[in-house]
């Protein structure tokens, strides 16, 4: 197959229609195969099958108890979001990346349901599915004995499961478990991994800009060695992305085998997505991610980074009749686009001084479609208000034709980061946001171009205020809201 074909079937293969057949899954409901390629008669959201929300490490491994406190950092959400950073770098220390893991990966809410308890971490993820396990390979962390170590979300703490790794910087490891996600949405799950994987790090990225940690991200490595040091087996658990604090090479050069935690009792495969995700596969370092261009300048905000991330949710009702300033659609979309690699597109229902229509970004005096898409939005998110709703919808669309299999799996997490950077500049300036999914086959008609959708950012002005997340080990106890 040449580059990028897999990726391609995949994406056809898991996209949502509208028609006999192809409805969304249900609880309970198989999910309709009309390619052998899917996994016949899967049935999603079975709750017997409910996967662990992280992994499970047998006792007697080394723990390292975290911080729960840090030293305050004083740049404002705003300033990070604008690309500028801490003025002084600094060497990663225990406090330091305590603070790093808890707001990017801690158990932030919880809520109760009648014999269930739902934990929610700090970065948002489609349907509360969570499928992201965090690692450090830790290289001169004072505190912290060099070594992979997992961050347990619920403890806080470290878990020591691995010797050291060669390699000069200190590395947080991401890695997505497909069937914690694939439980709800079937193969289609391997988008959300992508996307959770983007948003988390658009937060992790931002603290660590935030704290002068010079964080770089990769997403080009030799994914059979990531996976060995940590104690990945490629199938239900395998390697997304890497972030290096400081300079020199990140620390992935396997020092022996990882212990392997379990996902699940029994985590179900979906070979389509194995398949997928081999097929984007490296075997050696590539070049990190570049930084965005940083804005001239950013408006004022009384939070810092922290209290806008615990202050963050994804918004689940937006007041139709409400609309966004002008010059808060600007400075929110100049932040979380600067540096993205993907085209984004832009339906304007309520921004004051700008006319309603379809607009690509950066060209916004110009609509490629005039008038209300309020209706069409509605019909396209699969009836869901918020896309009706929201002030303005920031869709992310690619060309497939030009992506190898690896590329593919970037574009997606690309789309997550801009999502992310959406949510903390929404929350940073007053207003809300919420990721969305959508109907492939409807994109063609909404944007005038044969492309493939990614994702979806409705982002407008909420009902309600969010209940903020709790510090390690006060996790707030919430009840999510939803329409009427």
């Amino acid at each position: 197959m040449a580059p990028g074909d897999t990726a391609r079937l995949y994406h056809h293969l898991t996209s949502c229609s509208y028609g006999p057949g192809l409805e969304w899954p249900a609880p309970g409901r198989p999910v309709p195969v009309g390619d052998p390629r899917m996994l016949a008669d899967f049935v999603p959201q079975d709750v017997q099958r409910l996967p662990a929300p992280c992994k499970a490490y047998p006792p007697g491994l080394p723990v390292v108890e975290l911080p729960r406190d840090w030293p305050p950092v004083d740049n404002s959400a705003t300033a990070v979001l604008a690309g500028h950073p801490a003025a002084a770098l600094v060497r990663v220390d225990l406090p330091g990346l305590a603070r790093l893991l808890h707001l990017s990966a801690g158990v932030v809410r919880v809520m109760e349901r009648p014999g269930r308890r739902w934990l929610f971490r700090a970065a948002g993820s489609a349907g509360g599915r969570f499928p992201l396990e965090v690692y450090v390979s830790a290289r001169g962390v004072h505190g912290l004995e060099d070594g992979v170590h997992w961050y347990d979300p619920v403890g806080h703490a470290l878990i020591r499961v691995g010797p050291a790794a060669g390699g000069d910087a200190t590395a947080l490891i991401v890695t997505g478990v497909p069937w914690r996600t694939g439980w709800k949405y079937a193969e289609r799950g391997l988008r959300h991994v992508y996307w959770d994987a983007g948003t988390m790090l658009s937060q992790t990225l931002a603290l660590a800009d935030s704290a002068g940690l010079d964080p770089r991200l990769w997403t080009r490595f030799a994914d059979a060695e990531v996976a060995r040091m940590v104690g990945a087996d490629g199938v239900h658990e395998f390697p997304v992305a890497l972030v290096g604090l400081g300079d020199g090479v990140p620390a992935i050069q396997p020092g022996g085998d990882a212990v392997r935690g379990a996902v699940a009792v029994a985590p179900i495969e979906f070979p389509l997505v194995t398949r997928t995700q081999r097929a984007g596969d490296g075997d050696h370092l590539g070049e990190p991610w570049a930084a965005g261009t940083p804005l001239p300048g950013e408006p004022p905000a009384s939070d810092g980074l922290d209290a806008v991330i615990l202050r963050r949710g994804s918004t689940r009702i937006m007041d139709p009749d409400a609309s966004v300033a002008r010059e808060v659609f600007d400075w929110s979309l100049a932040a979380s686009l600067r540096g993205t690699r993907v085209p984004h597109f832009i339906a304007v229902h309520a921004v004051e001084g700008l006319e309603p229509g379809l607009y690509r970004w950066p060209d916004l005096d110009r609509p490629l479609r005039r008038g209300s898409l309020r209706d069409e939005l509605f019909r396209v998110t699969w009836d869901q208000e918020l896309g009706r709703d929201a002030s303005f919808v920031v869709m992310a669309a690619i060309d497939a034709s030009d992506l190898d299999d690896c590329g593919y799996r970037e574009a997606q997490l690309d789309a997550g980061i801009v999502e992310g950077r959406l949510h903390l500049a929404a929350f940073a300036l007053g207003i809300g946001a919420c990721g969305m999914t959508f109907l492939d086959s409807e994109i063609e008609g909404l944007l005038g171009e044969p492309l493939a959708a990614l994702l979806f950012t409705c982002v407008g002005v909420p009902t309600y205020r969010n209940k903020g997340g709790g510090r390690p080990g006060e996790p707030v106890s919430i009840v999510i809201p939803g329409p009427g």
